[in-house]
């Protein structure tokens, strides 16, 4: 997926660079990330995206992230599609995207944007809007610095979002 390390600013942060010799990689033992689960945390209003409670997001899971040299350093990044449609009888947003890592440091993935809308993927979100019936195919960009053994275990992501 070599197109969205195109992406402006957040998906493309600048280091210092190093001047020592290159590392292993990112991902020096190939980990999986062996799957996105997601959740969503209403406020008052209609349960409004079933599509978000509970299902796994990453249909290519399990994969190993890849190297992104884009970055500097590089990361280990790894891409994941959903799909959101408002159910609900009234207007309403999605916003406050998170991610979290199973195991013992549960910040070891970071989320480095979420973009809309399928098929061109060509604006970062923080928040959009949703009018009843309303569907938008969306893709997520999780990284990592350096991605320790897990042995066959492997790494789940929980993502996370909020809606009023």
């Amino acid at each position: 997926m070599t197109g969205g390390f195109g992406l402006p600013g957040l998906l493309r942060p600048h280091g210092s660079g190093s001047s020592g010799p290159p590392g292993p990689g990112p991902n020096p033992f190939d980990e999986n990330v062996t799957a996105v689960l997601s959740s969503i945390i209403y406020g008052t209003g209609d349960h409004s995206f079933p599509s978000l409670q509970g299902v796994q997001l990453c249909g290519q899971c399990p994969a190993a992230p890849t190297e992104n040299a884009s970055y500097d350093p590089p990361v280990a990044g790894l891409w994941f599609y959903f799909n959101v449609t408002n159910v609900g009888s009234n207007w309403t947003y999605l916003a406050n995207f998170t991610l979290t890592t199973s195991g013992s440091n549960p910040h070891l993935f970071t989320l480095a944007g979420v973009v809309c809308c399928s098929p061109t993927y060509s604006e970062i979100v923080l928040r959009i809007g949703f009018t009843p019936g309303a569907h938008y195919g969306f893709r997520a960009y999780v990284i990592a610095s350096s991605i320790p053994y897990d042995g066959a275990t492997g790494y789940s992501l929980y993502f996370n979002a909020t809606s009023p």
